[in-house]
């Protein structure tokens, strides 16, 4: 495929990816709603609540969107937000200082990453059995790592390097807490890699279409592999981010977390089938997961009801997708 044509599938791409009008308008309407008929919601430590937690879905969220926009899936990522918050609290109880902590985790959610990649790549796996594999692998050594046990922090790490892990999972700037400051800095830092690099444009081509990607002369496995990297990356923060808001991490710690992303990402405009979508629209696809969980959280629906409506809104939203992408395929042709 010669220059410009690639040049007119990038422009293509970047069109569908700044097509999140409906993602926000739909959290607009439940921002709404719940604001309306739900007093304890627009309450400022709620607000509070629902930042936090929304900061580490945004996370899981852009991780899981790399992946689904070059084609693939990481069914992983829960597992990896686990293992790498419980490492994170293991640097901080031996008196790691924060930076070098989190940097840490980080590396370990993309040592997971590259063994997604290599399994995909390399070995040839289809991504869901790879990364499904994955999620059990990274599970068990969270369970070896941590003897079964919740790794906790408060009674082990020293008094100056606690205060820095709370104040960076907790804490908060201006009346923002700090890790949405940090998943802003990373949303920003993404969409630049996506629009405005070669990688960026790569991943978008291999998931419109892998075989003219690799015909053109990309080549498709490193791309894919660099991808999941950056996925299990991602996953690392998510992880340091929620071990620092809870000050330790349980064992099933990050559980159900790779759905909650890819939830989110279906809700943002990311494709299912690849090849479309953005991370202002994973951002506001997590933003609306957090909003949906906050909201039936205060009008005490039971846990298990909670499953339930999510489930059906995830299998709605994966729906609309499939037809989108039908109707689109068909005016193409």
């Amino acid at each position: 495929m010669k220059k410009n044509e690639l040049k007119n599938v990038t422009k293509l791409s970047a069109f569908k990816k700044s097509s999140i009008l409906g993602p926000i308008t739909i959290l607009i309407v439940i921002m709404l709603f719940l604001f309306i008929t739900t007093p304890p919601f627009r309450q400022a430590y709620n607000i509070t609540s629902l930042m936090l937690s929304a900061a580490v879905y945004v996370m899981v969220a852009m991780g899981a969107s790399i992946v689904i926009i070059g084609g693939g899936i990481d069914l992983s990522l829960g597992s990896i937000v686990g293992l790498t918050g419980a490492a994170c609290c293991l640097f901080i109880r031996m008196n790691v200082p924060l930076i070098p902590s989190i940097i840490g985790a980080v590396l370990v959610g993309g040592l997971c990453g590259a063994m997604n990649g290599f399994m995909v790549t390399v070995m040839g796996l289809i991504p869901f059995i790879a990364t499904l594999g994955g999620m059990w692998i990274y599970r068990g050594i969270l369970m070896i790592l941590t003897n079964g046990q919740t790794i906790a922090v408060r009674a082990y790490a020293s008094e100056e390097n606690l205060n820095s892990f709370v104040k960076f999972g907790s804490g908060s700037i201006l009346g923002i807490p700090i890790p949405a400051y940090v998943f802003i800095v990373v949303a920003l830092l993404l969409s630049f890699i996506l629009k405005k690099t070669v990688f960026g444009r790569n991943i978008y081509f291999i998931g419109s279409n892998p075989d003219a990607a690799a015909m053109s002369g990309i080549n498709v496995p490193k791309v894919k592999f660099i991808a999941y990297i950056i996925t299990g990356m991602l996953g690392g923060l998510a992880g340091a981010m929620l071990a620092g808001r809870l000050v330790s991490m349980p064992t099933n710690g990050g559980n159900g977390y790779e759905f909650e992303g890819i939830f989110a990402s279906v809700l943002g405009g990311i494709s299912m089938v690849g090849g479309e979508g953005g991370m202002l629209g994973a951002v506001v696809g997590a933003i609306i997961v957090a909003c949906i969980r906050n909201g039936l959280n205060l009008n005490g629906i039971d846990a298990f009801w909670q499953q339930v409506i999510l489930g059906i809104i995830i299998v709605m939203a994966v729906f609309y997708d499939t037809v989108r992408t039908k109707k689109a395929r068909n005016a193409k042709s």
